[in-house]
């Protein structure tokens, strides 16, 4: 499992993730079946810059398909379509590189791949794989985010995920994958709240959530600076993975946390794990 997040300020946009991956299903031993989280890793990559771009890609769900990390598949995809470098992109497209067709480009390739191991599975069994790609495109002022979930994505659509409104970038914070501690904090209420006290009460799930709205913080972030951003990217990761240190369960979210900033043409790696023994 995971917790990622993208925070977009007018300075740049910050990206955000922990380092946990687990293995559930089932296994047989000594004492019968064993079903739930096999094992946890916490040295995954779910923070990835593409190439040398100012890209970068967030990934949460699914941290294998088949034998292969998600890491894997989407270093393929950079052999295989030239994003290695802005050189080799050079090589093969005359176009300026965009932040939505390098989306497209990776859900194409991540789709091959999962179809041809999931593919025979109805819809409600296959496994939710998300990915999140977001930066600067060529001679653009403002970063743009967009993301897509399979198996939901299939269509190839790749999603706009914080639009512009009425012409002017919106700025804010996303996140993805085990949210509930984040929402609980920030918004002030949890999601399962509107739909107990809607069926307990007979109120539409509607009407409870604007009476909750007053509850969530406010935070500005069209005037937050960019380090402020990163700070607090840093400390809601943090939030999520002291929830799961701390609250009877398995730890589906830890290790340590990566951290990138990217501006104008420039991927800032800030916290990023590194090799070693």
């Amino acid at each position: 499992m995971s917790i990622v997040l993208a925070v977009k300020v007018s300075e740049g946009i910050v990206l955000a993730s922990d380092s946990a991956s687990t293995l559930t299903g089932t296994i047989t031993g000594p004492q019968g079946a064993l079903q739930g989280v096999l094992k946890t890793y916490y040295n995954a990559r779910k923070l990835l810059q593409l190439g040398d771009f100012p890209i970068g890609v967030l990934t949460w769900g699914q941290a294998f398909v088949g034998l292969r990390t998600i890491e894997s598949l989407v270093r393929e995809w950079e052999y295989n379509e030239k994003w290695q470098s802005t050189a080799e992109y050079k090589t093969k497209y005359t176009e300026p590189y965009k932040v939505k067709e390098s989306a497209q480009r990776l859900l194409k390739h991540i789709t091959a791949v999962y179809n041809s191991e999931y593919g025979t599975l109805s819809d409600e069994k296959k496994p939710i794989l998300g990915m999140l790609v977001a930066g600067y495109s060529e001679q653009a002022f403002f970063p743009e985010i967009w993301s897509f979930v399979l198996p939901m994505n299939l269509d190839g659509q790749v999603q706009n995920t914080r639009p512009d409104v009425d012409g002017k970038p919106d700025f804010g914070a996303n996140w993805f994958g085990m949210t509930d501690s984040i929402i609980r904090l920030h918004w002030g209420r949890d999601d399962a709240v509107m739909k107990i006290i809607s069926e307990k009460f007979g109120v539409p799930e509607k009407e409870v959530s604007d009476a909750l709205q007053p509850l969530q913080y406010q935070i500005p972030f069209a005037v937050m600076p960019l380090q402020d951003a990163i700070d607090y990217a840093y400390y809601m990761v943090n939030v999520v993975i002291g929830r799961f240190r701390f609250v009877i369960g398995s730890d589906l979210c830890g290790g340590e946390i990566e951290i990138a900033a990217i501006t104008q043409g420039k991927f800032n790696w800030i916290s990023r794990k590194v090799w070693k023994l």
